[in-house]
C-alpha cells in the first residue's frame, strides 16, 4: 500500500489532467479511512493558534488603543489657542465718547 500523500497527489494530478471527466468510484472503505485519519490527527492547541496570531493581535490591539486614547484626549484637551481676553478698565468706561 502506498503512502496517503502520494495517493492524494496522484489523484489530484489525474483530476487536473481530465477536468469534468467521470472517474470510477473510490475503493471500498476509502471514506472510512479518510475519517479515521482525520480523527487520528491531533487538534491544534490554543498555544499554536495564539503563537501564529499573537503578534498580529498585539499590534492590532495597540493600534486600536492608541486611536481610542487619541480620540478621548482630543475631547478632553482643547488644542486651539484662545484670543487674549480684553480687560475692561474702569477708567475707559467713564470716558465720554463724542
Amino acid at each position: 500500500m502506498t503512502d496517503f500523500h502520494q495517493r492524494w497527489q496522484t489523484l489530484a494530478r489525474e483530476a487536473r489532467r481530465h477536468p469534468g471527466a467521470l472517474f470510477e468510484p473510490p475503493p471500498l472503505g476509502f471514506a472510512t479511512r479518510v475519517i479515521a485519519r482525520f480523527q487520528e490527527t491531533p487538534a491544534e492547541a490554543w498555544e499554536d493558534i495564539l503563537s501564529a496570531f499573537g503578534l498580529r493581535a498585539v499590534l492590532a490591539t495597540t493600534l486600536l488603543f492608541l486611536l481610542s486614547a487619541g480620540f478621548a484626549f482630543s475631547g478632553w484637551y482643547e488644542s486651539r489657542m484662545e484670543p487674549p481676553a480684553l480687560v475692561v478698565l474702569p477708567v475707559t468706561s467713564e470716558l465720554s465718547w463724542p
